[in-house]
């Protein structure tokens, strides 16, 4: 019994003393595996400007502001703005409910 216990207790041990992420690696932001699929690729130099036309456009997600900025423009458009070199995705909603997914390269 006692050597049972022994045991139980050095397991435990020996799995504390292990980092929350040594089983699994986190992701890093950023790797092209863990974004999701796009529709369309959009590659950008640094500064350029791009007006993506979206008919009944009801919602817009940018992932990391800090590669690209958007606004919208009109009813019906959304202006990308190039920031730094990198990759982001953008999404955005139709009125029905639909989602289109961009993906946002640019290059220094």
């Amino acid at each position: 019994m006692a050597s049972r216990i022994m045991a139980l207790t050095l397991g435990t041990l020996l799995l504390s003393a292990l980092p929350a992420g040594a089983r699994e690696p986190a992701a890093r932001a950023g790797d092209a595996k863990d974004l999701p699929a796009a529709d369309e690729t959009l590659t950008l130099k640094k500064g350029a400007k791009r007006v993506l036309t979206v008919p009944g456009m009801s919602r817009v997600a940018l992932g990391d502001p800090s590669v690209a900025d958007v606004k919208t423009v009109g009813a019906d458009g959304v202006e990308v703005s190039a920031l730094a070199k990198g990759t982001t995705t953008l999404i955005i909603w139709g009125a029905d409910g639909k989602r289109r997914t961009y993906r946002i390269v640019v290059d220094g």
